[in-house]
């Protein structure tokens, strides 16, 4: 049994392989939602927050809550909003948008002395990236009844984006690269989403919107992941 387990944790610590079969699943889950009369998604579905879970905890050398617990809100957000089976819930949306919130007060944690010009810029810059699309599904959010739920989600996602982006081009290294990684996927997953929940209906947009939500979990897992083993190293 021993051996079993050794075995599974060595399988998990190897990056390449992980990301495979994390990639196969969630592309599993983003065909699913095209095609749900061929490919069943009450298992893919709720599939790759256990798989990062799991990662983080077999592979950070000190395992962070915060994070952990992040992940449960987002399994709730799916369930509440995602589940093809129910419509669409606002709950879900509250729910994925305080674990963002605890995303954001993670790496709040890792800010040091940051540059005010560059904070600047960086606000001026989100506001567009974030205000115009915004703007553009705001009716839809109201005809839609999710529009306080929505904004607060906004709100949330722009708080870890716009830190995600600082920490980064505060200091350009490879475990900070995750997060600029992570900060593009849920920008992108957000417009996609936003579109086809307030504007027009389209298969395509849900497929790379599930494909690209996932992947900032798995991005946001590994930069931790790799934090930790920094801090470790320096002990």
């Amino acid at each position: 049994m021993k051996v079993l387990k050794n075995e599974i944790r060595d399988l998990v610590s190897q990056k390449v392989l992980v990301s495979i079969f994390y990639i196969g699943i969630i592309f599993l889950d983003a065909l699913g939602s095209v095609f749900p009369n061929y490919l069943n998604r009450q298992v893919t579905l709720f599939m790759p927050l256990p798989l990062v879970f799991i990662i983080h905890v077999l592979n950070a050398k000190k395992k962070s809550k915060l994070f952990l617990l992040s992940l449960v809100f987002h399994f709730l957000g799916l369930y509440y909003f995602n589940n093809p089976y129910k419509a669409y819930n606002g709950w879900g949306i509250v729910f994925h948008g305080i674990a963002f919130f605890l995303y954001f007060l993670i790496l709040y944690r890792h800010f040091q002395i940051v540059s005010t010009k560059r904070v600047l810029k960086f606000s001026f810059l989100i506001m567009i990236l974030v205000g115009i699309p915004t703007a553009i599904y705001f009716e839809g959010m109201k005809k839609a009844f999710l529009l306080q739920e929505t904004m607060l989600y906004v709100c949330c996602v722009t708080l870890f984006i716009f830190s995600a982006s600082i920490l980064y081009m505060e200091n350009k290294t490879k475990t900070n690269r995750f997060l600029l990684f992570a900060a593009v996927s849920i920008l992108i997953s957000a417009y996609l989403q936003g579109y086809h929940l307030f504007m027009g209906k389209s298969d395509f947009l849900v497929f790379s919107s599930i494909i690209f939500f996932n992947l900032t979990h798995y991005f946001m897992c590994w930069y931790l992941i790799e934090k930790s083993k920094q801090k470790s190293a320096l002990v």
